[in-house]
């Protein structure tokens, strides 16, 4: 396969899992305050009082998670994913030792047409000792030397 339509093809998912993850958050942040809007006050002040404090600590937390997988999508929207790349930076797809990267987001493992493809962040140690090389030119990952055999 065309490296280039792979990288498309990956990008794609990529977004697709950031605006699923962001739907999810919207959905359980609508579910939480549903449920703080049906709590009714019972005799029980302190029971009342300790529901609505998890409530809050609850839709906080989500209001973090909702707020970094924006980050990430927004992360996405920056990359050219068009852009022929000569050296492993953002946006590139990188084939070594039979393996593919995606440098952009952490998403981890994706399985497309048939191709296992890392998304990991520039960020990300492997991401690290790639960055800046250019195709033959070896990255040096766990005191063991790996070749950068195509980037797209």
């Amino acid at each position: 396969m065309d490296l280039a339509a792979l990288k498309l093809k990956v990008h794609q998912k990529c977004l697709h899992l950031a605006l699923t993850k962001i739907e999810s958050l919207k959905s359980e942040l609508v579910a939480l305050q549903e449920a703080s809007n049906q709590d009714t006050k019972s005799s029980a002040g302190d029971k009342y009082e300790t529901g609505r404090s998890m409530i809050m600590l609850e839709k906080e937390k989500l209001g973090v998670q909702l707020m970094e997988a924006y980050k990430l999508k927004k992360a996405l929207d920056l990359i050219d994913v068009k852009k022929k790349f000569l050296r492993a930076e953002l946006g590139a797809l990188i084939q070594s030792g039979g393996q593919y990267y995606y440098l952009s987001t952490n998403f981890g493992l994706l399985t497309i047409d048939g191709h296992d493809i890392f998304s990991l962040s520039a960020l990300s140690p492997i991401g690290q000792a790639m960055l800046g090389k250019t195709v033959g030119e070896p990255y040096d990952f766990r005191g063991q030397k790996f070749p950068i055999e195509k980037i797209a």
